[in-house]
C-alpha cells in the first residue's frame, strides 16, 4: 500500500476512534458518577488526549522521538487554532470574553509546562541515573501541582450535586453501549497509531522535512479531532467555558504525556533527542496559548482591530508557526 494511503487510512481510524472515545468516555463518566467530580474531569480529558499519547508512544518505540514531540506541541498549536475559529464563529459577542477568568489559570499552567519543555530541549543532558530527564520530572510535578491549584480555585458551583449526577446518569443499556464503544475505540487506536506514526515518519523522509514538522502537521491535525468535536458540541450548546477549558486543559495534558514518553524512551532525556523543529513548535505553543489567555482576561467587547486583532491574529500566528517549524527542519532531521 502506498505510504500516503497508509497514513490517511490509519489517521482516519485514529481520528474516528478518538471522537468515539471522547463521546463514550463522557457517558461512562456520568454512568459511574465521576462526571461530577474533579478526578472525573481529569480522566475525561485524558480520554480525549489518548490519540496523542498512543501515537506518541508508537513513534518513540519506532525510534522517532521528534515525531512524538512534534505531535505534542503541534496539537497544542492546533488546539489554539480551533479555539480561535470557535471564537470567530460565535455570534452576538466574543466567546473568550464570556468565560470565567479562572480559565486563565489553565492557560498559564499550559504556558509554564511548554516553557519547561522548551528549556529541557535546550538544556537537558545526562539524567544522572534518573529514569527520566530532569525537565520531564519537573513537568510531571508542575502538572500535578497545577491540577491541585485549579481544584482549589475552581468556580462555584464547582461540581454537580450527587442528586444531579444520579439524575443525569445514562440508562444501563446506554452505559453498556458506551463500554463497548469505548473499548472498540481504544483497540482501534492501539492498532492504527503505530501505522500512522511509521507512515508519517516515512512521508517526512520522502519529503525531506523534519520528523518534528511531520508530527506537528500530519499527526497533530489528526489527533486533535476529538478536541475539535467536543468544542463544536460545546459551542453549539452555549457551554463556552467547557469549550475553552477542554482545549486549554488538553494542551496541559499533552505536555504532561512527555513523562510517559520519556519512560518509554529509555536511558537519556527524550527532550534532548528532539530536533530543532520541535523546539520551534514548543515556543509557538507558548505564544498561541498566551494570546488565548490575553483574550480571556480582556473583557472589552469593543476592540481596535489593528491593536487587538484577537482570534484573527491567533490564526495568523498559527500559520507563521507552521512555516517556522517547516523551515527549521527542511535541511535534515
Amino acid at each position: 500500500m502506498d505510504v500516503w494511503l497508509q497514513f490517511l487510512v490509519s489517521a482516519a481510524v485514529v481520528a474516528a476512534a478518538g471522537v468515539r472515545l471522547a463521546r463514550d468516555g463522557d457517558t461512562l463518566a456520568q454512568a459511574t458518577g465521576l462526571g461530577g467530580m474533579w478526578m472525573g474531569a481529569i480522566l475525561v480529558a485524558a480520554m480525549t488526549s489518548l490519540p496523542e499519547l498512543s501515537t506518541g508512544v508508537s513513534a518513540v518505540l519506532a525510534g522517532h522521538p521528534s515525531l512524538a514531540g512534534g505531535d505534542i506541541f503541534g496539537a497544542c498549536m492546533a488546539n489554539m487554532m480551533i479555539l480561535a475559529l470557535a471564537d470567530l464563529s460565535t455570534r452576538g459577542g466574543r466567546m473568550l470574553t464570556r468565560v470565567s477568568v479562572n480559565q486563565a489559570l489553565v492557560g498559564t499552567l499550559a504556558i509554564g509546562l511548554c516553557v519547561i519543555a522548551a528549556l529541557g530541549i535546550l538544556l537537558d543532558g545526562p539524567t544522572a541515573g534518573l529514569p527520566v530527564g530532569v525537565a520531564t520530572l519537573l513537568i510531571g510535578f508542575v502538572y500535578a501541582a497545577g491540577m491541585r491549584l485549579l481544584h482549589v480555585n475552581r468556580g462555584a458551583p464547582p461540581f454537580r450535586t450527587e442528586a444531579e449526577v444520579a439524575e443525569m446518569r445514562p440508562s444501563t443499556v446506554g452505559a453498556r453501549r458506551a463500554i463497548v464503544g469505548f473499548t472498540a475505540g481504544a483497540l482501534m487506536i492501539v492498532v492504527a497509531a503505530p501505522i500512522a506514526a511509521v507512515s508519517a515518519a516515512e512521508i517526512a523522509d520522502r519529503l525531506q522535512v523534519s520528523h518534528g514538522f511531520a508530527g506537528a502537521v500530519f499527526l497533530a491535525l489528526t489527533t486533535t479531532l476529538p478536541e475539535a468535536a467536543v468544542t463544536v458540541g460545546a459551542v453549539r450548546a452555549g457551554a463556552y467555558g467547557l469549550a475553552v477549558g477542554n482545549l486549554l486543559g488538553s494542551s496541559c495534558f499533552n505536555v504532561a504525556t512527555l513523562v510517559v514518553l520519556d519512560v518509554v524512551h529509555g536511558p537519556g532525556s527524550i527532550l534532548a533527542a528532539f530536533d530543532p523543529s520541535v523546539l520551534i513548535a514548543a515556543l509557538f505553543s507558548v505564544l498561541l496559548i498566551a494570546l488565548a489567555v490575553l483574550e480571556v482576561l480582556n473583557k472589552s467587547e469593543r476592540r481596535l482591530w489593528l491593536l487587538e486583532p484577537g482570534p484573527t491574529f491567533m490564526l495568523v500566528a498559527y500559520g507563521v508557526g507552521l512555516f517556522a517549524v517547516f523551515h527549521s527542519g527542511v535541511v535534515g532531521h
